[in-house]
């Protein structure tokens, strides 16, 4: 009996730590150049939204940079803070198409992962969601979408 209580107790304490983040959309890259994508970054650009994607915090990291004004564009951002930013040196000189990237896009209490098919990964679903806050407590559904389109390619993918 007492066994089982601690171990209720840290699923309890893990779960409040889940809790505690706050639910996001937006854009993100994995960025390793080793061909099993090992010793990665999850490298990711966020938007405070509520359940319906609308943003709910003005002051986010950057001005959206999408054509709809509502999220942020990879290529855009890439060209704009990864290019210039000293902290991304080691990746920076790589066009924003290289790496392995996706996007989470929220609205009526749901959130879609859109991402290339060499990170439809458990390890890299569970930190792209863990990051993003797509907890059970945050949003009541999150769907994987693997798109293998040329949108979504990446060094893997090329010759």
């Amino acid at each position: 009996m007492i066994r089982m209580n601690s171990i209720f107790e840290e699923v309890l304490r893990e779960s409040r730590l889940t809790e505690a983040k706050q639910l996001c959309s937006g854009i993100f890259w994995v960025i390793s150049d080793n061909m099993d994508l090992s010793d990665h970054k999850l490298l990711m650009f966020e938007i405070p939204c509520d359940v319906n994607g609308i943003p709910d915090n003005p002051n986010y990291r950057l001005e959206l940079n999408a054509k709809s004004g509502t999220t942020y564009n990879h290529k855009n951002t890439w060209e704009n803070e990864i290019k210039n930013n000293s902290e991304h040196r080691p990746y920076n000189k790589k066009s924003y198409d290289y790496y392995p990237r996706g996007r989470i896009q929220i609205s009526n209490n749901k959130a879609v992962i859109y991402l290339n098919p060499h990170i439809n990964q458990q390890n890299f679903i569970d930190e792209i969601k863990q990051r993003f806050g797509l907890s059970t407590y945050n949003i009541p559904e999150v769907e994987v979408k693997t798109d293998g389109s040329a949108h979504y390619q990446c060094f893997l993918d090329r010759d």
